[in-house]
């Protein structure tokens, strides 16, 4: 059993992307010299280089993420399915705003954004202390 996601990021994702990518590890030069040093021993670094690639080329970034892990259905619940639903419609924001507009506990919005991001559901930013789903996701199939 599979599931099938395609997901691409907007505008308003690809700037807080860029402005993570560039807190966390400074211009492209850096980045490309910490490519050589660490080779793949990081792979949130490998992750950020692509991106990067990807937005000073301005092309859009789209994904396509198989999960072959039949435990991930066990994840999708009709609140996280509300949640990515909402996330799709609306700016990023914060997970203390997504609760609040979801009219949710913070906790729970947290545990499922957590879960979602472990399966590649949504992708998580990381800003300090705060964390800011972003992408879109534009078809989810589930294959047998």
């Amino acid at each position: 059993m599979k599931l099938i996601l395609k997901r691409r990021y907007r505008e308003e994702d690809i700037e807080i992307l860029r402005k993570a990518i560039r807190r966390k590890y400074g211009r492209m030069e850096k980045i490309k010299k910490l490519m050589q040093i660490k080779k793949c021993a990081m792979p949130d670094l490998g992750e950020a280089y692509l991106m990067k690639l990807a937005i000073d080329e301005g092309s859009g970034i789209e994904e396509e993420v198989i999960i072959e892990d039949r435990k991930v259905l066990n994840h999708l619940s009709a609140k996280r399915f509300e949640l990515i639903e909402f996330l799709n419609k609306n700016k990023p924001m914060s997970l203390k705003e997504l609760a609040g507009k979801l009219g949710r506990d913070y906790k729970n919005v947290y545990d499922d954004v957590s879960s979602l991001s472990n399966y590649f559901v949504v992708s998580v930013v990381k800003f300090g202390r705060e964390s800011v789903p972003v992408g879109v996701v534009e078809d989810m199939q589930i294959r047998v």
